[in-house]
């Protein structure tokens, strides 16, 4: 299951300003959003679906720009996307066609020669008003949330008066968009349920904040004697921390670990191709965490979330056996280093390799137990 989204925007807000939310705010929120998806499950699933009011962008006075740049082979949305990023854009209160209209020219006025974009940010906006107004439409990537924009449909929220959720008018419109986009094969039906970020930072209850512990000492690349490589880097602080195991047999000593490490990272880049191993880090069976490719390099071992994740992998098999206590240790404590350090969000979410790619990993064994872990969603 991939998640969804739900962002405060603070895309190319300039004179509109920031919006404040309470807990009881964000409560009610996560509330009505709730509702949403269950009835978009239950009209996906009977296939009544009917999408709301379409205002094209010629309807609602768009200027002519467009992103047609961005449309050469590579830079158009793979269909169907398995993110939906949902934006909150405060400060443009409008309640029927007409305000709403001027209210998203002005937008994209701020996002063109403010902002220096191609086009407004998102794909899709609905008003309170309940109609949905063309943005950038499907399949071209949005500049709405940095680094999700390759890989997700980016729709907003606005006209909603500042400190309300939106209206119910709203909420069907964008119900009504979401099942139009998984009937259609635009978006991917593989979402869970909605929870609230503000930029980087979750507002729904957050985490008790884990003790602080020493970073545990990692075994670098020079040790296991690895090849030299040169793979990209992130662009930003990663998202998630994704449980990996290897399917290969384990290890007990640094004396049979390296060899391991070695020989699949020689496996990655001589049969898959990859510019080096494919996790970030290794962790072994005698406690012991070895770098893959690092802290703020891309891995080679989920497509889509190679560049937003932390690729932790297990050596070994764990389908019916988990690993034991020492690298189990290990792997948390490197998680919280790396929160931190500031290589991995705050309010990160943990998952199985099996989460988010069709695979037996990180075996059954394994998975039961980071189930338990802070941060994990299904």
């Amino acid at each position: 299951m991939l998640p969804w989204l739900l962002v405060l925007s603070t895309v190319g807000l300039g004179a509109w300003g920031d919006v404040s939310w309470d807990k009881a705010q964000t409560k009610h929120m996560l509330e009505r959003l709730q509702d949403l998806f269950t009835n978009v499950s239950q009209l996906t699933g009977k296939g009544r679906l009917v999408v709301s009011t379409m205002v094209y962008c010629k309807e609602w006075g768009a200027e002519a720009v467009g992103c047609s740049p961005r449309l050469v082979e590579g830079h158009r949305l793979t269909m169907p996307v398995g993110f939906l990023v949902a934006h909150l854009v405060p400060g443009l209160e409008c309640h029927n066609r007409t305000v709403c209209s001027q209210r998203l020219r002005e937008l994209q006025t701020q996002h063109v020669h403010n902002n220096s974009w191609c086009d407004v940010a998102y794909n899709f906006l609905v008003g309170d008003d309940g109609r949905v107004y063309e943005g950038v439409g499907w399949g071209v990537p949005g500049m709405h949330t940095q680094g999700y924009n390759n890989i997700s449909l980016g729709l907003a929220f606005f006209g909603t008066k500042e400190g309300h959720s939106p209206s119910p008018a709203s909420l069907s419109a964008m119900e009504s968009l979401i099942s139009y986009a998984v009937q259609k094969g635009y978006l991917s039906p593989l979402y869970v349920q909605p929870f609230l970020v503000k930029g980087e930072n979750c507002l729904a209850p957050l985490q008790m904040a884990s003790p602080k512990k020493a970073c545990h000492v990692i075994v670098p690349q020079s040790a296991w004697e690895a090849r030299e490589t040169h793979c990209p880097t992130m662009t930003v602080l990663a998202k998630y921390v994704i449980i990996i195991h290897t399917a290969k047999r384990t290890c007990n000593t640094s004396d049979e670990c390296c060899p391991l490490v070695q020989t699949m990272q020689s496996q990655f880049m001589d049969r898959f191709y990859t510019c080096d191993i494919g996790y970030n880090f290794l962790v072994g069976q005698d406690g012991t965490v070895y770098e893959g490719v690092g802290w703020n390099v891309q891995g080679s071992h989920t497509p889509g979330y190679d560049d937003i994740a932390v690729g932790l992998a297990f050596i070994g098999t764990f389908s019916e056996k988990p690993p034991n206590a020492a690298a189990l240790e290990a792997a948390q404590t490197l998680i919280q280093c790396a929160v931190d350090k500031e290589y991995l969000i705050t309010n990160y979410l943990l998952v199985g390799h099996s989460d988010v790619s069709n695979t037996l990993s990180p075996g059954k064994a394994l998975y039961n137990i980071i189930s338990t872990w802070p941060h994990f969603r299904q």
